[in-house]
């Protein structure tokens, strides 16, 4: 008789033990596939929503004087060396073009309003207005983008000048309406700054299509900050391409937390799974002296007992492999997305399911291996005293 079908009579006869020592590998490979899926897909739908979150890419004039505006450094006004707007299509060009969700080009021009200098920021509203969404605008209904008529003004700047929503100021000898005004960001100078639409500024500016400095989100989940930086300095020449590190370094920490937690409960889950494999198998060992006497009286050698034992702990956790990770995913794919409110749909991982039945089996094997040692250990005079 083979030695494989002497594991699989074990199994057949010991139904209730071959059961709770199959569920053991089921549920605790389905959380594994669970916990994963979900995390992987949390990790992505927090780094959309970071890299969306305001920029993560600066890009400079690279030579000239410099002014400082949100601690930001760019070209001085007064220097010839500027951007101009022929970049923005360039950006749209690298390799890695998909991730730019947001180009928002500003222009910065100094003048004086009510006997006081004041800052303005040409800015493409609906790019603006997408990189900076924490802005909480008094006046301006939600979605609503000013028209190139109208300015929005920082909170400081506001109460020094007595100044409100639907008021019309004066800027460069044009009215426009004030169609909102910014809550403190925090930002000393866009506290105290004019947003106007950026081809109107650069009119009255008469700096036609010139930019001082560009302001991007990149989505960098699936490609490296660096690699985007670089492709934009390969397709910029004459511009210093910066990756904001305060950004990049937040989300590397949340990365960070988020696989040290899903790394600790699956140690946690694999180790609680070898361990009852262990004592299952330790205890189907216990029960069975006496027909491991029989084997060893009749000729089985040490290796025929372990492999039979270990066939058994490996048909197990293969099978249980195979369901968990059925179960697993299917739970995933139904009901993740809803119950962790993600944004990322969680789809079938069929590469996950070759992974998981090596690593069921190898897990099976190894916690099988010490019963299977034990059980080949026994002398075959002392077993058969059971008989």
């Amino acid at each position: 008789m083979r030695l494989t079908n002497i594991a699989l009579q074990n199994i057949r006869r010991r139904k209730t033990r071959s059961v709770l020592l199959m569920l053991s590998v089921i549920i605790g490979v389905a959380s594994i596939i669970f916990l994963y899926t979900t995390t992987q897909a949390m990790k992505e739908d927090i780094a959309n929503k970071l890299d969306q979150f305001g920029s993560n890419i600066l890009i400079l004039p690279e030579t000239g004087q410099s002014l400082t505006f949100g601690g930001i450094t760019v070209e001085a006004p007064s220097q010839i060396k500027e951007l101009d707007m022929s970049y923005i299509p360039l950006m749209q060009t690298i390799k890695n073009k998909e991730t730019l969700a947001t180009i928002a080009p500003k222009l910065l021009v100094t003048t004086n309003l009510n006997d006081r200098d004041i800052l303005l920021l040409g800015v493409d509203f609906p790019q603006e207005l997408r990189l900076k969404k924490w802005w909480k605008v008094d006046g301006l209904e939600k979605k609503q983008i000013p028209n190139s008529g109208e300015v929005l003004l920082g909170r400081d700047l506001a109460l020094s000048l007595g100044l409100a929503s639907n008021q019309t100021i004066t800027i460069l000898g044009q009215p426009f309406k004030i169609a909102g005004v910014i809550q403190p960001t925090g930002s000393i100078e866009n506290d105290q700054a004019v947003f106007m639409d950026l081809s109107v500024l650069q009119k009255l500016a008469d700096r036609p299509n010139m930019i001082s400095l560009i302001e991007a989100a990149a989505l960098c989940y699936t490609c490296p900050i660096e690699e985007v930086t670089q492709q934009l300095r390969d397709k910029l020449p004459g511009t210093k391409v910066t990756a904001l590190m305060s950004s990049l370094e937040s989300r590397e920490d949340t990365f960070n937390k988020f696989n040290l937690f899903a790394q600790s409960v699956a140690v946690i889950i694999v180790v609680t799974s070898s361990l009852v494999i262990t004592m299952t198998m330790k205890a189907s060992v216990e029960e069975r002296t006496r027909e491991i006497g029989i084997f060893r009286a009749i000729g089985f050698r040490k290796r025929h007992i372990i492999k039979i034992i270990l066939a058994e702990a490996g048909s197990l956790s293969f099978l249980g492999g195979l369901i968990g990770y059925s179960l697993g995913m299917s739970m995933a794919v139904n009901f993740a997305a809803k119950l962790m409110k993600s944004q990322v749909p969680i789809s079938w991982q069929s590469d996950l399911l070759l992974y998981t039945l090596c690593s069921s089996l190898l897990i099976g094997l190894l916690a099988g291996l010490p019963p299977a040692w034990r059980a080949a250990k026994l002398d075959p005079t002392e077993s058969l005293r059971y008989l």
